[in-house]
């Protein structure tokens, strides 16, 4: 049994609509790569697949092996692009093993040095199938990826083989969620040359991808033949310093319940650290989340949530597991607020002060970190309409 005292509903009509829309920014021929690791950014791998594939996604793209592995647990019949380079981190047998179950389950690698494709071409050969690879070619990120001298090298070494296939060439952009976008126009530049020279020396690879999020939106020019987005299909602008705003709608509502409603006498302290006095008496209220769920300890005597209607005050420290929040206000306005009532921790409306990206903008961070860092004790679950 798990109890439903603190949940994440996932608008999955949202999602598809998200996807829709960023197929509306693109060429009719553009695939859709759609950025699933670190649990859905959040949201729930498990909940977001079946919108995935009522949108008619064309691809998946994890980070980890074992995201990889969750998502054939699950029957996924999309291609898997594993973009991670954890694979370089495995030895001896660990190696071969590994190797045999991504080739087997046709996983889409990106490899990162000889090793690698060693013992990819291996397991191909053993197993009379081929070793699929999307190479990624570092223009500048200083990241994943390699330089062109170096991927060169290894495509060299790749293109004498007969067990592997090159599906994909890609590169990811540093700074296109930047209202600058001249070093993301050297990225490109950089990186239609290398498709350029590898075009002239006869190697035509199927897909090119190169947009995120930022570049999906922002720089047409950077779609090819594939687009991989990942924070925009969960309804988040990657910044606010995008020059495009398309209709994208928030997935994510995070609720729970107060589980104590008490009444606090003038003076006394709220709270670890004794950081809020209450001026008068007031009726306070506890809800069962806390930083040990994610919910950022910055958000002391800041954040807000919404209770019966209406906004409330966070009072006090953020704990590990519980937020305090002031009740005084709808109590003094005749509504009358008891343990069970539903509260709204982030809300799916963009406008509101305790949506996820106010929230962001709130604690100088990024839409990223606010859905990645909610932890397992929320339940991920479809958010029903009503």
């Amino acid at each position: 049994m798990q109890a439903q005292y603190l949940l994440a509903k996932i608008d999955r009509s949202a999602i598809i609509h998200n996807c829709r829309i960023l197929r509306s920014l693109t060429g009719k021929k553009c695939r859709l790569c759609a950025v699933v690791k670190c649990n859905a950014y959040g949201h729930g791998v498990d909940i977001v697949l079946p919108a995935l594939n009522e949108a008619g996604v064309d691809m998946l793209a994890v980070a980890a092996i074992k995201e990889a592995e969750q998502l054939k647990s699950m029957d996924c019949k999309f291609p898997i692009l594993l973009m991670g380079s954890e694979f370089s981190v495995y030895k001896d047998k660990v190696k071969k093993d590994i190797a045999n179950w991504l080739v087997a389950n046709e996983i889409r690698i990106t490899p990162m040095n000889i090793s690698d494709v060693e013992a990819l071409a291996f397991a191909a050969q053993h197993l009379e199938k081929k070793a699929v690879f999307h190479l990624l070619l570092d223009t500048g990120m200083s990241r994943m990826g390699l330089d062109e001298q170096n991927l060169l090298a290894l495509i060299t070494k790749i293109r004498s083989n007969e067990h592997i296939e090159i599906e994909g060439l890609y590169t990811h952009f540093a700074a296109a969620d930047e209202n600058d976008k001249s070093f993301s126009n050297y990225q490109l530049q950089r990186f239609k040359s290398f498709v350029k020279y590898l075009k002239d020396d006869g190697l035509n690879i199927p897909i090119l991808h190169a947009a995120n999020s930022a570049a999906a939106i922002d720089l047409p020019e950077s779609h090819f033949g594939m687009i991989r987005t990942g924070i925009s299909l969960y309804g988040y602008y990657p910044s606010g310093r995008i020059h495009n705003k398309p209709q994208l709608k928030p997935a994510m509502k995070v609720t729970s319940f107060l589980t104590a409603v008490k009444k606090i006498a003038a003076g006394s302290f709220i709270g670890y650290g004794c950081t809020y006095k209450a001026t008068v008496d007031m009726v306070v209220g506890i809800v069962p989340i806390g930083y040990g769920d994610g919910y950022d300890r910055r958000l002391s005597n800041t954040g807000q949530m919404r209770v019966s209607g209406g906004l409330v005050p966070v009072v006090g420290r953020v704990s590990m597991d519980q937020t305090i929040v002031d009740l005084t206000g709808p109590t003094n306005s005749g509504l009358k607020v008891s343990a069970g009532a539903e509260v709204t921790v982030i809300d799916n409306v963009r406008q509101e002060p305790n949506s996820v990206e106010s929230l962001a903008k709130l604690l100088d961070t990024i839409p990223y970190e606010i859905v990645t860092r909610l932890g397992p004790r929320i339940q991920r679950v479809p958010l029903l309409s009503s």
